[in-house]
């Protein structure tokens, strides 16, 4: 049977109702081109979750997929209307914690997660291979595993490698998630709604997670990681840490037309191949393309003054907004211009500042 690692009830918010059925717009980065299509037939493979038999973890081959039908994907559905709800505010403990189910589980049912750990294992392998040839040696050690540099085959031990962490994915990434979610039990939630005509788009690998602590932000169990997810064309949900703020509260701002088409611009780029979204909301994201991709110091500049502009209208005026204000007055100094130098250590410290507020935040 057909299993979707990313469900219907997530998918039927970018959609339109059509008898039993949700019909979404669709663009697919490897062939370049737009379509329809149901919700039933895409973002699915067939037994994705079956368990094969004997299992330790049920006799029952269709266990999981039991409790994505009946348990989490209902709760999801309950707690969208939740966070949809502008009245709502205050939430229980009960109901932040299905949110925050709701919302993290779809990080681990996806096995493009699990297709990132293969990749990782398979570079881990051929770098000891490598030195192996170069140290001489007959032999190396990876995990488990003991591997001979006579009868080394890449391909095949990628797909022994494939075999044992699609097992492991089917068998264990629910209690990934139920791991996951205690660890992140008490993250702040934020919703972000659009207050013009522009819309989010979604892909098929929705939930995006960013460390600005780290280079290297793919450890999504680390307390200063930060979680998005569109939840609609309207609304997007953001989930972090946070020890100033209330966990059983719904935050909710109010976000522009070019900030979302710099999400947009994200969720574009980590897509596997499906974004979801119409042409014609396409082609309008493409009008912000160039302005996103600019990189110019001037470019930096303009986004400068504009948050010295909003921190002296809002009298928050903090180590960040002095910091902003040091490096464009020296850019005004200097005839509108920044030296690449001067440029490079402005970069550099607004990362180090902005990585000490989010560990003061922990």
């Amino acid at each position: 049977m057909k299993q979707h690692y990313v469900p219907k009830v997530y998918l039927k918010n970018f959609g339109e109702k059509n008898k039993r059925t949700y019909t979404i717009e669709v663009y697919d980065k490897q062939e370049e081109k737009f379509f329809k299509v149901a919700t039933d037939n895409i973002l699915a493979i067939t037994n994705l979750y079956t368990l094969d038999l004997p299992s330790q973890k049920s006799d029952n081959p269709l266990a999981v997929e039991n409790v994505y039908a009946n348990f989490i994907e209902p709760m999801f559905d309950r707690s969208v209307k939740i966070l949809f709800d502008e009245k709502r505010t205050y939430i229980n403990n009960l109901e932040r914690s299905e949110i925050i189910i709701s919302i993290l589980h779809l990080l681990h049912r996806n096995p493009h997660v699990f297709s990132k750990m293969i990749d990782e294992h398979i570079i881990n392998i051929q770098n000891l291979y490598d030195h192996a040839i170069k140290t001489s040696e007959t032999r190396f050690n990876y995990l488990d595993e003991t591997y001979l540099v006579e009868d080394f085959d890449i391909d095949l031990i990628r797909s022994e490698v494939s075999s044992k962490i699609n097992k492991i994915f089917r068998e264990n990434h629910l209690d990934f998630t139920a791991a996951f979610s205690e660890m992140h039990e008490f993250l702040i939630i934020e919703i972000h709604t659009i207050k013009d005509g522009s819309v989010f788009f979604t892909n098929d690998n929705p939930v995006i997670f960013d460390d600005i602590t780290s280079e290297k932000s793919n450890n999504p169990f680390k307390r200063t990681v930060e979680f998005s997810l569109p939840l609609s064309k309207k609304h997007l949900v953001k989930l972090f840490h946070d020890k100033n703020k209330m966990v059983n509260y719904i935050y909710r701002h109010k976000i522009s037309n070019f900030n979302v088409s710099l999400i947009n611009n994200e969720t574009i780029s980590k897509a596997k191949r499906f974004v979801i979204c119409s042409e014609n909301d396409y082609q309008k994201f493409l009008e912000h393309k160039d302005i996103i991709d600019d990189t110019s110091i001037h470019r930096k500049m303009d986004i400068l003054k504009q948050i010295i502009a909003d921190c002296e209208r809002n009298n928050s005026q903090d180590d960040a907004y002095y910091l902003i204000k040091l490096y464009y007055e020296k850019y005004k100094r200097q005839n509108n211009d920044l030296s690449k130098i001067d440029e490079y250590i402005m970069m550099q410290e607004f990362k180090k500042l902005n990585a000490k507020n989010k560990m003061s935040k922990i």
